[in-house]
């Protein structure tokens, strides 16, 4: 998002030729930029319900105005207007879109066509596209495609998403590898045991609780820390990949769990032997 000035690729680019009725600005969480053709850099904003925004590096901690505005360290700053104070600047040095950029915060809950019909609507949501028509509130509006808009956020462009969705995809497939090379060094504890007279559950309590379990404890505990310190020192935009990240290494634990129940059953019933 910081590389793509602040959009995502469920944002909803649309241009409003006229305001009918007054929209809700109080609709859901959201980030609403408006902008003119000519001036696509200075944006006015607004900011509903507790969102990040992207890092600033404030210059006037003690502000008390209804209109600020942050700028990019790139940015025209004798182009924000004069019933504006800057407060701060972007500290996204690898953002060239941002750093380009002049944000507008206005205290102010009317949305002035004169100062452009082009708007960007992003939201945390599941479902934008529910937001986004509680916002509009039945107001006439031409969706853009983003594809014509000349952005990262372009399906053509989102070889970072697939990449990412591989290496996931290949990471798992080592994992179980993994596991399963880990679990058949035990093959000749399983099959004494089983010859032994223990039982086919009893040895699988025995290798889950004595070889499995710490490991899953120990992953669980070194997740829930990384996710600790990413959530307050990394802040992001929302908590999806947090759920993600959940569902994955569930995803693994239970693959653990599986593939040792299964090499129990292997080398012990089925595998077979005299019993004592």
């Amino acid at each position: 998002m910081l590389n793509n000035g602040y959009k995502d690729q469920k944002a909803i680019f649309f241009k409003m030729e006229a305001l009918d009725v007054p929209v809700h600005l109080n609709a859901g969480k959201f980030i609403l930029f408006q902008y003119d053709d000519d001036s696509p850099a200075l944006k006015h904003v607004w900011v509903n319900g507790e969102l990040k925004l992207p890092p600033i590096k404030r210059t006037d901690e003690g502000a008390e105005t209804d209109k600020i505005a942050v700028v990019g360290t790139n940015a025209e700053v004798k182009n924000i207007p004069n019933d504006y104070k800057l407060i701060g600047y972007f500290n996204t040095p690898y953002s060239y879109k941002l750093n380009s950029e002049i944000w507008l915060l206005s205290k102010n809950p009317q949305i002035e066509l004169m100062d452009g019909k082009q708007f960007v609507f992003i939201s945390p949501s599941r479902d934008v596209k529910s937001v986004f028509d509680q916002f509009i509130n039945g107001n006439n509006v031409e969706i853009i495609n983003a594809e014509t808009n000349g952005s990262y956020i372009l399906k053509s462009n989102q070889v970072v998403g697939m990449i990412s969705y591989i290496t996931i995809l290949f990471m798992t497939t080592i994992f179980c590898v993994s596991t399963m090379i880990w679990i058949k060094r035990k093959n000749h504890l399983l099959s004494v045991l089983y010859i032994f007279g223990y039982s086919y559950r009893a040895i699988y309590r025995i290798i889950l609780r004595y070889y499995a379990l710490p490991y899953i404890l120990f992953s669980s505990i070194l997740f829930v820390i990384f996710m600790l310190i990413s959530y307050y020192a990394v802040p992001l935009w929302d908590v999806s990949w947090m759920l993600y990240s959940v569902n994955l290494i569930l995803l693994h634990l239970a693959i653990v769990i599986i593939f040792v129940f299964y090499l129990t059953f292997i080398y012990t019933v089925k595998k077979g032997g005299k019993r004592f």
